[in-house]
């Protein structure tokens, strides 16, 4: 997997060879810019230097969450998904500034931190008004029912959020489309048809880290026991993680011997992990050789083994990446890594939220949506960069992590 950045040409010989032979492309100058949780950002419109492209999958049809036969879709497979140069707007393209209500489970790992950077960045190119809230966890769904609710009622025009729960959020995101506003979809799914998405599926994700397994032990004869972490139980993501991962080691020589679901705060997770190493780490010899899971899970796993002393046993997988991961790999205290490029997941939301609201038309042209309705849905899907201690000089993290010491500043009322 290579990652080529290059100097944006508009010469279709160019564009040609880059999509022949680059995996990820990107053209970014980012700023560093405060966030305020539940806080206006103030408007700013930024220069034309700060624009920026990028590499995508389009689906040719949109999947909601729980569709795994859509997901999984030969149409839809990595391998055979078109690949496109996403190209947004640029400010002058821009009519008016709106108000876009930005919704998050929470924003307690540095991943969703990662993602409200790439929020936060684009809101500010494109002059927008970005109001975010986090509703604190996987377990607070009606807490981001409620926070939704508010935004829209106090003036939002359009809507983007990383939905709690597949099912739980539904009811309501029908119902804010039922009032011509549109909502976009961003990292985890949603079981129902929206205006456009902007995430990689967690099923592509799981099957990513898990096949790694797999290919590491196709020579081994006898029978590699890991341990899985797959994430909250109930979310979407998760969910799709797992499903995922269960296809990647189907008939492979790979057995999970124990499955802890847990929510992805850093408590919990270390706590699930020091559980399985007295459970099943306590002898001479550990019975599982990787530990599989959230990044959450991974970057805990790290100080646990040492304590135990048992890094030279036990290899650690991630099925997302974030910046104490990356710390990790370069370190070689992690073997590998997928990043599904969420600070680009976020401003292509923001984008899309722009161009729904002013009606212009979508960077890859959309397709008609289900049943007729007249209106344009959009699914993009970022590439997966898989990073190794090897490859990690090669990688580039600019769509992946915010910048080092950047946080979001929170609001509390």
């Amino acid at each position: 997997m290579k990652n080529l950045n290059y100097i944006f040409c508009s010469f279709e010989y160019l564009k040609k060879i880059v999509l022949k032979y680059s995996r990820a492309l990107n053209v970014t100058s980012f700023f560093v810019i405060l966030a305020t949780i539940g806080v206006n950002i103030p408007t700013t419109y930024a220069s034309e230097a700060d624009y920026w492209s990028q590499q995508v999958n389009v689906f040719n049809f949109s999947c909601t969450d729980g569709d795994v036969e859509c997901w999984t879709d030969n149409a839809n497979s990595l391998d055979t998904l078109p690949l496109e140069i996403y190209s947004p707007l640029k400010p002058s393209q821009v009519q008016d500034k709106h108000h876009i209500c930005v919704s998050f489970p929470h924003l307690k790992d540095s991943y969703w931190v990662g993602v409200a950077y790439g929020i936060i960045n684009e809101g500010k190119r494109l002059g927008q008004k970005i109001t975010l809230f986090e509703a604190g966890g996987y377990t607070s769904l009606n807490t981001q029912l409620n926070q939704v609710d508010d935004c829209i009622t106090n003036g939002g025009e359009a809507l983007i959020i990383g939905p709690i729960s597949s099912n739980g959020n539904a009811k309501q995101i029908e119902m804010i489309r039922d009032k011509g506003i549109p909502v976009i979809v961003l990292v985890t799914g949603i079981n129902t048809t929206v205006d456009a998405n902007s995430l990689q599926s967690f099923i592509d994700m799981g099957y990513t880290s898990c096949k790694w397994v797999v290919d590491q032990e196709k020579t081994n004869n006898n029978t590699t026991n890991i341990v899985w972490f797959p994430g909250p139980p109930g979310a979407g993501w998760s969910i799709a993680s797992d499903i995922g991962c269960l296809k990647a080691l189907k008939g492979s020589n790979i057995q999970i011997l124990e499955t802890n679901w847990g929510d992805t705060g850093k408590s919990i997770q270390l706590q699930l992990v020091q559980e399985t190493l007295q459970n099943l780490a306590s002898g001479p010899e550990p019975e599982f050789k990787y530990i599989v899971g959230t990044g959450t899970t991974i970057e805990a796993a790290v100080g646990a083994l040492r304590a135990s002393k048992l890094q030279s046993k036990i290899k650690l997988v991630s099925t997302y990446y974030t910046p104490g991961i990356d710390l990790f790999i370069k370190r070689g205290l992690i073997s590998m890594a997928p990043s599904d490029q969420m600070i680009s997941q976020a401003k292509i939301a923001v984008d899309q939220a722009v161009r729904l609201v002013e009606g212009l038309e979508m960077a890859t042209g959309g397709r008609p949506e289900f049943n007729n309705t007249g209106r344009i849905t959009e699914h993009i899907q970022q590439l997966i960069l898989i990073v190794t201690p090897t490859n990690f000089e090669e990688f580039n993290s600019s769509t992946t992590l915010a910048p080092k010491g950047w946080s979001p500043v929170f609001s509390v009322d």
